[in-house]
């Protein structure tokens, strides 16, 4: 079964962090991603997301041609915490999410979000 991995975090943390330290967590999660391989799970995706200031919401239901939908500014949340990142990973269960969710690396204060896919 597939189960997104969501890292919520404060980007002022992460911001706050040396380059050298920020280069160490994305290392971190290099590891992370190998080791997922190496335990034979189908890692379906996997990265980290631009400051939460580059998002733009999109209202749907336009279509090409068309009249346009608006477009603004994101993030959508108001306050300190965003999304950072996701992996998105095929496993047996849910305790076996929880299990590489515990083990992922993560900025001081994140938390990470564990959600199954729905496939449609």
């Amino acid at each position: 079964m597939e189960y997104t991995l969501l890292i919520h975090g404060d980007e002022r943390v992460w911001n706050g962090l040396s380059e050298a330290e920020q280069d160490e967590l994305d290392a971190a999660h290099a590891r992370f991603g190998r080791a997922l391989h190496e335990a034979g799970v189908t890692v379906r995706y996997g990265g980290g997301l631009r400051r939460s200031c580059s998002a733009r919401l999109v209202v749907p239901g336009g279509n090409p041609g068309g009249p346009q939908t608006p477009v603004s500014d994101g993030p959508y949340r108001e306050g300190h915490e965003h999304l950072g990142g996701l992996w998105v990973i095929d496993v047996a269960d849910e305790a076996e999410a929880i299990a590489w969710a515990r083990w992922m690396p993560a900025a001081p204060g994140d938390l990470v979000e564990v959600r199954p896919v729905r496939v449609t």
